[in-house]
């Protein structure tokens, strides 16, 4: 098998984890800010009527830790800082993605249960040796943080209830090429004046 039909079959085996769905898991790391244990799609417990299979997702491979930092003094907004830590082998689609097909990483906020807006600057991402279609896919790697201004007025609402929630999509992939299904991985930043 050439490198392009084992890299054609690899997106085959993407797309359909994909479809055939999975369940998403957020487990947390002890520490800051980090994504939420409990959060939407957490992995089954072993008591759940399946035996406790766990359908791997791309939970399984990142982690987000998140913070909020001044954006140019105390007048201008705050910027939602938010590293991806990703397991040794593996990497995420970068924003937009390379082709229609893979998920690109997403980052949203909300507060209060309604939605904030975030003004995004995703990094560029890194051209990986991976090549589907002709196209070389770009990617984040373990610690690429993402930038995201907090307006003046989103910084009031967020004092007002001392909570904002990150929920950042992310579609993991092997340095081989192999991907899982997206998970949306949750933090929860407490206001800290």
């Amino acid at each position: 098998m050439t490198r392009k039909h084992w890299h054609l079959a690899a997106a085959i085996v993407a797309v359909f984890a994909i479809v055939a769905g999975g369940r998403y898991a957020s487990r947390a790391r002890s520490g800051e800010a980090r994504t939420q244990p409990g959060a939407v799609g957490a992995a089954p417990k072993s008591s759940d009527r399946n035996g406790g299979f766990h359908m791997p997702s791309s939970a399984d491979k990142v982690r987000i830790t998140a913070w909020i930092e001044p954006a140019g003094g105390q007048t201008a907004s705050s910027a939602v800082m938010v590293r991806l830590d990703i397991r040794k082998g593996w990497h995420v689609n970068a924003n937009p993605a390379s082709l229609p097909f893979l998920i690109p990483t997403i980052e949203k906020a909300s507060i209060a249960g309604k939605p904030v807006a975030l003004d995004i600057a995703y990094p560029r991402g890194r051209n990986s040796h991976i090549v589907l279609q002709g196209t070389a896919i770009r990617v984040y790697d373990d610690g690429t943080v993402l930038k995201a201004l907090l307006s003046r007025q989103a910084q009031d609402r967020f004092k007002a209830t001392g909570s904002l929630i990150l929920a950042v999509t992310v579609q993991s992939c092997s340095d081989k090429g192999i991907c899982l299904p997206p998970a949306t991985l949750t933090s929860n930043l407490p206001y800290h004046s």
